[in-house]
């Protein structure tokens, strides 16, 4: 039998912007995800993990129905055999797809 061992975990913290400067810790979504390790042109990279990163947290966000705002989501690597490694952060603005164009709910 073929034992194969993944190591793509991944912490995907969600951080909701109520106020500037104030920010609640939301969410934590684990991850085993490789998309954040793919290889890229130099000089892509960062716009890579900005798109990935994005995608994510749309997918995430639609699937916990999480409401309308300015979320900040950073992606942390956790390997198993040291702490983990803080790979992107990004702020987006989230529009749920049931609620209408008023975020301050």
């Amino acid at each position: 039998m073929l034992d194969l061992h993944w190591d793509y975990r991944h912490d995907i913290e969600y951080r909701r912007e109520l106020a500037k400067g104030h920010r609640v810790h939301t969410y934590t979504e684990r991850a085993e995800d490789m998309g954040f390790c793919f290889s890229q042109p130099p000089g892509r990279e960062q716009q890579w993990l900005v798109h990935y990163t994005r995608a994510c947290a749309e997918d995430f966000l639609y699937r916990v129905e999480a409401p309308s705002g300015d979320w900040i989501v950073s992606v942390y690597r956790r390997p198993p055999d040291r702490s983990r490694q803080h790979i992107v952060t990004i702020r987006m603005r989230w529009q749920a797809p049931d609620q209408d164009a008023d975020v301050t709910r």
